[in-house]
């Protein structure tokens, strides 16, 4: 992938060569990459011919084709995608439509309540319903989908590609910028440094607007068929794992804990699995262990960032496990994200810029082809994170002799209790590897005695009973000092839109519960 070849015509090439070949599935709908293409060329013409090169185009929907063929449209007609979270509310759409100057959006049934309602607050944009009738009164999908003739790649490896906008939890969303050069780095990792095979069949069930989508194009380019699932349920991916023949699949570590405690798990056949791929957030000491167990030694980790699209670091199956003495798989790698793809360099630094000898922690910076542009009109807050070549994280780690790095949190969730550093990741990890805890968030709250105290929120496994005390005397072998001085006991660790821990949320509440279930 070079400035020879647009993404969209190396998309095109591969279209030819696996011309007659099953590209996507979903549900009855299946489509050749011959199929596939031509829909896309002639959405593609259709949206050249009413947008000006470089609009913004946001897509809002569910998982569903529409998406992925938009994805390819907008790339062939130059122009910017930017992906929504079907979860937003209006207020939050409506914020990242006027940010980015939108000039059109594209939803489904599943997210035309919102649509409708923006709409007519917002008459001057193009609104299209990809199913059924339009909530909004706008153009049809058919006229846009249908449209005929063809356009000229207009895409231009340095434009504008896409904005994503980061979740937003601790404040306004920041919407990155990427360019089709910083795309073309992404799926350049991924073909080089990860297991992509052209007989695989990949199922999708975390959101295309997000880190499934990505996964979308680089299998692609291989031959391989996608599966979207219909409603992205867990009972959905059981199904069609067993009934597609399904080879890989990735997802978020809260999906796959909802999948590996399914009571119904063994009425499927999931023996066609020979990858499963996941990341986005810390996983499980429990989750993985059970991972492991039920589908052996096929698991991969993926660290990137919404700055670094993806693909910063990697774990691959055989380094979950620390070797032991003769060699031999010993324990597993605990909060590792792995080395670096081929093409990317990290440093731990600390905070005056410094690298940090080996086992200390510093914060992860990143110095590569895919790392974002900025920040969409805001120069500031880009000079913050983009400094001398390289991007601050903001993900504290640290790095040991062989070059494997080990995730500690994030700088602005490290607390300091007691004049110590305690790293939420390294506390939560431990809190998992108890056989009754299922899901666990540590955050830090003010104290008059210790500036900050750890508090654990703990979402114990199903009829399971366990106490603050049965923790703590579990954890100060483990963890001493770093023991959490708070318990509490949830039914679930609540989740933000993108499916991570919603830590204002929980800061929130342990502010308002204060000292109880204390030990």
């Amino acid at each position: 992938m070079n400035d020879s070849a647009s993404l969209s015509a190396i998309i095109g090439k591969a279209a030819r060569h696996f011309s007659g070949r099953e590209c996507l599935t979903y549900g009855q709908r299946r489509w050749t990459f011959a199929e596939f293409n031509a829909q896309a060329c002639a959405i593609a013409a259709g949206l050249a011919a009413r947008l000006e090169r470089g609009s913004r185009v946001c897509l809002f929907m569910s998982n569903r084709p529409e998406y992925v063929l938009l994805q390819f449209a907008l790339e062939q007609a130059g122009l910017v995608r930017v992906p929504l979270n079907m979860r937003f509310t209006a207020r939050e759409v409506g914020t990242v439509l006027e940010d980015c100057g939108a000039s059109a959006v594209f939803f489904d049934s599943a997210t035309s309540d919102r649509a409708a309602a923006l709409a007519s607050e917002m008459p001057g944009l193009w609104w299209c319903q990809v199913d059924g009738c339009d909530a909004t009164g706008g153009p049809a999908w058919p006229a846009v989908a249908r449209t005929e003739g063809r356009v000229a790649d207009l895409s231009r490896p340095d434009d504008l590609c896409t904005i994503n906008y980061t979740s937003g939890t601790s404040g306004k969303p920041k919407g990155v910028m990427l360019t089709r050069r910083n795309w073309s780095a992404v799926y350049r990792n991924m073909l080089i440094d990860r297991d992509m095979r052209h007989d695989d069949v990949v199922a999708h069930i975390g959101p295309l607007t997000h880190a499934s989508g990505t996964y979308f194009v680089p299998w692609y380019l291989r031959g391989a068929r996608n599966v979207i699932i219909e409603g992205g349920s867990v009972e959905g991916l059981l199904e069609t794992i067993q009934r597609e023949r399904v080879t890989v699949f990735t997802c978020v570590p809260t999906v796959l804990t909802r999948i590996v405690n399914h009571p119904d798990i063994d009425r499927y056949d999931l023996t066609s699995l020979r990858a499963i791929g996941y990341g986005a957030e810390p996983i499980s000491h429990n989750t993985l262990s059970k991972a492991l167990d039920r589908f052996g030694p096929i698991l991969t980790q993926n660290y990137g960032l919404t700055e670094a699209m993806m693909t910063v670091a990697t774990l691959g199956p055989a380094d979950h496990f620390l070797p032991d003495q003769e060699g031999k798989r010993g324990t597993q790698r605990v909060g590792c994200i792995g080395k670096p793809y081929t093409f990317v360099e990290v440093v731990l630094r600390n905070e005056d810029g410094v690298p940090v000898p080996v086992g200390e922690v510093g914060e992860i910076t990143i110095r590569s082809e895919h790392v974002m542009q900025g920040y969409w009109n805001r120069p500031d807050e880009t000079a913050r994170a983009l400094r001398d070549g390289w991007l601050w994280s903001g993900d504290l780690a640290y790095c040991d002799g062989q070059g494997f790095i080990t995730i500690s949190g994030r700088s602005k969730d490290m607390l300091i209790s007691g004049g110590f550093n305690i790293y939420p990741a390294e506390v939560e990890a431990v809190l998992t590897s108890h056989p009754r805890v299922l899901e666990a968030a540590v955050l830090g709250i003010p104290d008059p005695d210790w500036g900050e105290a750890a508090v654990a929120f703990i979402a114990p496994v199903a009829n399971e009973t366990l106490t603050a005390g049965q923790l703590a005397d579990y954890c100060k072998s483990l963890l001493g000092f770093k023991t959490p001085r708070h318990f509490h006991f949830v039914d679930a660790i609540p989740k933000n839109a993108n499916g991570k821990i919603d830590r204002p949320k929980l800061k929130a509440e342990a502010l308002n519960l204060g000292k109880t279930a204390h030990v």
